[in-house]
């Protein structure tokens, strides 16, 4: 087998010159949705998000587990619907959790746990965080603690800490992810040419303890690149895993469209290894903005793409940072008097559209039209948005439009004004 790193490097250059293909603007037929890997309408005047973009493929029914969340505040509620918790940057590192070996300190993360299942949410915990007595680099600093970004000395030590927490919070705990964002130096100070080999042994040891403690329970890759997980897959990480993770979060102002490339990276990198087929989670979904880079319509408007695109490129669940931090840039769901804001809004208007319905997939028109098609109940319904501001586009033969707001509209006529906002056609 060729090396990943190579096939992924080849995989992108043929990514860049596929040509786009077109599409009648304003007019999509069911018939047009694409299957995964076929190209997008790209010309007049469409942004550069949509010139990359490839359209999604039916994907079968949206779980309430697609929408989930990172709660930063233990045993704190979201004020909107989520049916999955990832336990993150909430006091639950390992080395918060076991200070001194063989010395466990549960409670923050027994509140945790039981918030998210009074809830009704699947839990995901992220491992790692090296303790300080555990550190092969023990003075090394970092925002997690003096250590923490380090490899354990004794792999001893981490199989006694996952298989403690597994045990412990045996079918309660649906899924352990082995490491945060291993790529960034904040979370990893490993060399980045060994961070593959490492957290491939990471894992292995995380998937020996975790199903011997609970065979029922996932193990999730580390949040990775294309890059990173080619590196991950290469050292035999694949093996170990039942989830492949990644970060979909982006620091562009161009839109949430440009994450569609990175999906389809993934996938390309997933293919015709032992993880090909496995489910893929955004475990970090954001777009961290510098503050007061978007207007708060704009950003609502950006949540919700966010969400029905990951939803439309098959990723099976997104769990979005966080519910409670205001510092996270724009598309902050929350202020900071944790007062929910538009984008809050928006993500609960986009769990109401998807939950139940069946995905099958979006596609772009020449003129910048995003459409999405759903059906509910054996009923069909659109959602549409624009990257390129208002544009006259068919209603679809809809009835209706719904906008982010929940406000519904009688449609007169056959066409509608589609805007940066999505909008729900039934």
């Amino acid at each position: 087998m060729p090396h990943l790193l190579t096939v992924f490097a080849t995989l992108s250059r043929s990514l860049r010159r596929v040509k786009p293909v077109a599409l009648a603007a304003g007019v999509l037929a069911p018939a047009l949705l694409l299957p995964m890997g076929c190209s997008v309408a790209a010309s007049g005047g469409v942004s550069s998000a949509a010139q990359k973009a490839q359209a999604g493929s039916s994907t079968g029914v949206i779980p309430s587990s697609f929408f989930g969340m990172v709660v930063k505040a233990p045993a704190a509620q979201p004020g909107v619907a989520t049916g999955a918790r990832r336990l993150w940057d909430s006091g639950v590192t390992w080395a918060a959790l076991e200070p001194a070996r063989g010395s466990f300190a549960w409670a923050t993360l027994d509140a945790e746990v039981a918030a998210a299942q009074q809830a009704g949410a699947e839990i995901t915990l992220c491992l790692g965080m090296t303790p300080q007595w555990a550190s092969s680099r023990p003075v090394m600093p970092s925002a997690y603690g003096v250590g923490a970004t380090a490899m354990p000395a004794s792999l001893a030590d981490w199989d006694t800490y996952v298989g403690a927490v597994a045990t412990r919070y045996s079918g309660r705990i649906r899924a352990y992810e082995v490491w945060n964002a291993p790529e960034t130096p904040a979370y990893w100070s490993g060399a980045p040419a060994q961070m593959g080999e490492n957290m491939s042994v990471l894992a292995a040891h995380a998937a020996a303890a975790v199903h011997s403690a609970d065979s029922a329970a996932l193990v999730v890759s580390p949040a990775l690149s294309p890059t990173g997980l080619a590196a991950f897959l290469m050292a035999g990480g694949g093996t170990s895993v039942d989830v492949v993770g990644s970060t979909l979060a982006s620091t562009s102002g161009s839109g949430p469209e440009d994450a569609a490339a990175t999906i389809q990276a993934l996938r390309s990198v997933m293919a015709g290894t032992s993880v090909d087929g496995s489910p893929l989670w955004n475990d970090q979904g954001a777009w961290v903005l510098p503050q007061g880079g978007l207007s708060s319509q704009v950003q609502a408007a950006y949540v919700a793409r966010a969400l029905i695109l990951n939803a439309a490129y098959g990723v099976q669940r997104m769990h979005w940072y966080a519910w409670d931090d205001s510092n996270a840039g724009d598309l902050a769901l929350t202020g900071a008097s944790h007062q929910p804001t538009e984008s809050a809004a928006a993500f609960a208007s986009a769990e109401s559209w998807l939950v139940g319905a069946q995905m099958n997939g979006c596609a772009a028109t020449a003129s910048g039209v995003w459409t999405c098609q759903l059906v509910r109940a054996g009923r069909t319904e659109w959602v549409l948005w624009s990257v390129n501001g208002s544009v006259a586009s068919s209603s679809l033969g809809a009835s209706t439009s719904t906008d982010l707001e929940g406000n519904i509209t009688n449609i007169a006529g056959g066409n509608v004004t589609v805007e940066a906002s999505p909008m729900l056609l039934q």
